[in-house]
């Protein structure tokens, strides 16, 4: 690990990196540079203004890291296979065909926006799977029906960031049991982790009532900030296929990836290869999960939530993206759509279209990394770590989640450094009360969510960008009134009064949805 040259701390020189490649991708909005100077000053920083030194490391080391890295590059991979594999499901004409089944469901934009809600309410269990997943397959159909593409991401996002935060069969969940577990040794307590990582879930007030916003918007069809003042769409473009259910067209002005003239739209080119992806997402989760359980020698039993928790989803999606490329490229044959050069210079062409996403991606690492070594989140967490009044605590420890969730873009690096401060400062404070102590856990673990959903350098809000072909800044600039908002109100409503002891997390929760309601009815558009 890299240290400041000579030794010492960086100080309040640790927060120039983020803020940096934050003021820069608002101001440039360009944000491959913004990221590229966040980094250069991170390892500015390091060097002691050695500016030489800095360029060189951040291209030699940063970036050569963040690729190097083995599950940055099976994100990489199965980024690029899933791209190559949309790219032939297009050429082979699945995307419209799929559409055409789609919009016989979705009559507006409103059911469009309320199937995208449900079909990734089925896909709890990752992120990165329901972000990639259900971006990807609904995208085809919406411009017909004149979706905004912020409001086909907010949902995207918010859907497939939170049900994994929350799930008790998610990826994240080991990771968060892993947190508290690390918690309960520190303070020398005998809670069962995961008992105690479920207790939390009501006093994440952060994430609930972002959750219930959603449904919200869809039955009033109302919103606020930019996201209501969204210019109205275009009509659709005439559809290059015809009523017979074939590709038309001249053949003279077609894209890379139209289908050819005559080529028979059958939905199943989509949806089996979708299908596979996700059927083998979970399984491979859970083939992978259950073998690391099995060979644990003192580890827990060999359950379904077991499985889940102990599986590397990363592992599971490269299964899950190949499997689906070779799908779709058998079902592509087979039915003599397209010869093998043509299927393979399609599939090329579909990694091209995520190129500069993924790239991106990389830059949005390698800025992480610089930031952890800076020591951004711990000058922040030491800052606010003392003289602090028993109620004022879970608020405050929710404050801290959102900036450094939002400086660094990562919820699991936010937990990370926050829980080993916070967990004696809960005891201490609490007397080792069990409820104030889970309050504090859970405004950890709830509000570092917070970056994930609207910092424009985190992997989530990249990989949002990258499924649904929605502006990167367009989509932080109309998701981030509704994430500001939710958070103040689950701090007004949730953690003060709840931590002041005027009532319980379901009141809280109630109140918060009602205030969103009301919100809506009064301000919304």
């Amino acid at each position: 690990m890299l240290r400041l040259r000579g030794g010492g701390s960086a100080g309040w020189l640790s927060l120039l990196p983020p803020v940096v490649a934050l003021s820069a991708s608002i101001g440039l909005k360009q944000v491959i540079v913004a990221l590229l100077l966040g980094v250069w000053t991170g390892c500015l920083v390091l060097f002691r203004g050695n500016a030489l030194t800095a360029t060189l490391r951040t291209f030699d080391t940063y970036f050569v890291d963040a690729i190097a890295d083995r599950e940055h590059a099976s994100v990489l991979l199965f980024t690029f296979l899933l791209g190559g594999t949309i790219g032939l499901v297009q050429k082979a004409g699945g995307g419209i065909a799929l559409a055409q089944l789609l919009q016989k469901l979705m009559h507006s934009a409103n059911s469009a926006l309320a199937c995208t809600w449900a079909l990734c309410a089925l896909i709890f269990f990752d992120d990165y799977s329901s972000i990639l997943i259900v971006g990807n397959s609904l995208r085809p159909a919406l411009p017909a029906l004149r979706v905004a593409p912020e409001r086909f991401a907010l949902i995207v996002h918010i859907m497939g960031v939170l049900l994994a935060s929350l799930s008790p069969i998610s990826s994240w969940v080991g990771l968060q049991n892993g947190y508290v577990s690390s918690v309960f040794k520190q303070l020398g307590r005998t809670d069962e982790p995961f008992v105690a990582t479920m207790a939390t879930i009501p006093y994440r007030f952060f994430p609930l009532l972002l959750l219930a916003l959603l449904p919200l918007l869809l039955l009033s069809n109302r919103h606020i900030g930019p996201m209501a003042d969204l210019p109205p769409l275009p009509p659709p473009q005439p559809s290059s296929s015809s009523s017979n259910g074939q590709a038309g067209g001249s053949g003279d002005a077609l894209g890379a990836l139209e289908p050819k003239p005559g080529t028979a739209l059958r939905p199943i080119n989509a949806l089996l290869p979708f299908g596979t992806i996700v059927v083998v997402t979970f399984a491979g989760m859970l083939l992978d999960g259950a073998a690391k359980v099995a060979a644990a020698a003192d580890g827990p039993p060999l359950t379904l939530l077991s499985a889940l928790s102990a599986a590397d989803s990363i592992n599971a999606l490269v299964w899950a993206s190949a499997a689906g490329w070779l799908v779709t490229l058998a079902l592509v044959l087979s039915q003599r759509l397209l010869t093998l050069s043509e299927a393979m210079e399609a599939w090329m062409e579909g990694m091209k279209d995520v190129l500069e996403p993924t790239f991106v991606l990389l830059l949005a690492w390698a800025l992480g990394a610089v930031i952890e070594h800076v020591g951004t989140a711990t000058f922040l967490a030491q800052s606010l770590h003392s003289g602090l009044p028993r109620w004022a605590l879970p608020p405050l420890v929710s404050l801290l989640a959102h900036a450094i969730s939002y400086a660094c873009g990562s919820s699991f690096g936010t937990m990370g450094i926050i829980l080993p401060l916070v967990g004696p400062l809960a005891h201490s404070l609490g007397g080792g009360e069990t409820d104030y102590l889970l309050h504090c856990i859970a405004s950890v673990l709830g509000g570092a969510t917070f970056g994930n959903l609207c910092s424009p350098i985190s992997d989530t809000t990249i990989l949002t960008v990258l499924a649904t072909r929605c502006d990167l800044q367009a989509h932080v600039n109309t998701i981030t009134p509704y994430t500001s908002l939710i958070a103040a109100l689950a701090l007004a409503l949730g953690n003060i009064p709840v931590a002041l002891g005027l009532y319980g997390p379901l009141t809280a929760l109630a109140l918060g949805t009602l205030a969103i309601g009301g919100l809506l009815a009064v301000f919304g558009k």
